[in-house]
């Protein structure tokens, strides 16, 4: 497996300490908020009271945001671990941003036998997918059962895939020996341990872990990709992501 581009996803990246620095400032000002109350003297008291709940509310919200990217970045770095496994003919591309998208795709394979999206997600909890329609949840401590947001995961490669099949297209005159009909294949992975799945109709390929690699090697498409072909693709990826 040979990487284009960083080796780590810089859109994740930068999101986590993003925040982290957010929640650090917040914390920091929330600190100074308490101070100036306890010196009991006005304005600063004043000043202390407003700055208190506003410095709380947006440091809780920072540490969520967080924590958030900061699994995020855990689930892709398994990922990335489990495609080491592949062959040198395959490419790998992590975290590219490609217009009109405002999100980035975690991962992109481009092998011989085709064309991989590859979604990752590090949620924990119970998961039920039912064709495009997901939801999650916890049981607290007392037994109490809490919804999480989980939007559609499913959607959400296929759109990935969509708009990368796109992209190619429009460019196929400076990728291809001869314009071939393409397939771009639309993966899922969760990534972490503690996630009980239930699924039912899935529209994508959901993976285990494990599985990834000898998925990706197992496909048989169409056509086969030259390695000159591969290699133009993804630079053009990165050239105008």
């Amino acid at each position: 497996m040979k990487i284009l581009g960083k080796r780590t996803d810089y859109y994740v990246w930068r999101n986590v300490h993003l925040n982290r620095s957010r929640m650090l400032i917040f914390i920091t000002l929330f600190i100074l908020a308490v101070i100036l109350f306890i010196m009991n003297q006005f304005p600063s008291a004043a000043l202390g009271i407003i700055l208190i709940p506003i410095a709380y509310v947006l440091g809780i919200y920072s540490y969520q945001k967080y924590i958030t990217w900061k699994s995020g970045s855990l689930g892709e770095d398994i990922v990335i671990k489990e495609l080491k496994k592949l062959s040198d003919s395959y490419y790998v591309i992590n975290g590219v941003v490609i217009p009109p998208n405002r999100g980035d795709i975690d991962h992109i394979v481009l092998g011989p036998n085709g064309i991989f999206v590859i979604e990752s997600k590090h949620y924990g909890g119970q998961i039920t997918c039912n064709g495009d329609e997901w939801s999650r949840h916890k049981m607290g401590r007392s037994g109490k059962r809490y919804e999480l947001w989980i939007g559609s995961p499913s959607n959400q490669v296929k759109r990935n895939a969509k708009i990368l099949k796109d992209f190619i297209l429009k460019n196929k005159n400076k990728i291809f020996n001869k314009a071939p009909h393409i397939w771009v294949y639309s993966i899922l992975i969760f990534t972490n341990e503690r996630a009980n799945l239930h699924i039912e109709n899935p529209t994508v390929d959901i993976l285990k872990i494990d599985e990834l690699s000898d998925f990706i090697q197992e496909q048989e498409s169409g056509v086969m990709f030259s390695e000159g072909e591969i290699k133009r693709m993804g630079e053009l990826i990165l050239r105008y992501s």
